[in-house]
């Protein structure tokens, strides 16, 4: 019952026309029959998003395999995790000087996370985004106005719900993708060559970046068609044998 992992992100063709950074974060782990996948998607409206959402990732995924390790119930996991995150940004902000603006510009993401161990998998989610249990997609969104909860807003005061599911291990495979990528389809990923090749992932993302383009030398011009990943994508996959 070996676990594999892989988690990739590349900057959506839009972002790349507008020089602006990537604002997707993901990680990933597995260990015999345990794993851990997280993806994060800062708020486009953000100065610098990434920074909360690579911050949570790599917390989250701290967090989970520390559960998993010692043996969190499941039904706490999903607690701790966002206990976790809540609790580290609040240091960030504790040394800077104006914490409504630090988590407007750096503090507003979304986040998907999943777990396996052994017969069970669980989900949590905050924002928008999706994932996958085996073939079975479920999309979270869009919300009014293109306004996603933020875990950020708890550290300004605010009530923000969350999103979790459970199911058994016979699926064999978990993804999690940010909502640039769930428009590519995430079932797609959980194809065993995307953890059994280190790059894999990272490259079909950025297949889907690139600009299609096609040379017609009788016509003297380029012709460029849009690419399919306008947005930013994240994604983290899980595999294991049922």
């Amino acid at each position: 019952m070996n676990t594999k992992s892989a988690a990739a992100v590349v900057t959506g063709a839009r972002h790349l026309r507008t020089g602006r950074n990537g604002q997707d974060a993901a990680a990933a782990w597995a260990r015999d029959a345990a794993g851990a996948i997280v993806v994060c998607d800062g708020c486009s409206a953000g100065a610098a998003s990434e920074v909360g959402a690579r911050i949570a990732s790599q917390v989250a995924i701290a967090a989970i395999v520390q559960a998993l390790v010692i043996g969190v119930p499941p039904d706490e996991l999903w607690n701790l995790v966002r206990a976790r995150i809540i609790v580290t940004l609040e240091r960030v902000l504790a040394e800077l000087p104006d914490r409504e603006r630090a988590v407007h510009d750096h503090f507003l993401f979304t986040i998907v996370a999943a777990a396996r161990r052994g017969d069970s998998v669980s989900v949590w989610a905050v924002g928008d985004g999706g994932y996958a249990i085996g073939d079975r997609e479920h999309l979270l969104g869009p919300f009014a106005d293109n306004q996603p909860p933020y875990l950020g807003y708890e550290l300004l005061g605010a009530s923000v719900a969350e999103h979790r599911d459970a199911a058994d291990a016979y699926a064999g495979a978990l993804v999690v993708g940010s909502d640039g990528a769930c428009e590519l389809g995430l079932a797609q990923f959980t194809a065993p060559h995307f953890v059994d090749h280190p790059d894999a992932l990272r490259r079909e993302l950025a297949r889907h970046a690139r600009t299609p383009e096609r040379i017609d030398w009788d016509a003297r011009r380029v012709d460029r068609r849009p690419a399919t990943l306008q947005d930013d994508g994240a994604v983290a996959v899980l595999r294991w044998r049922s």
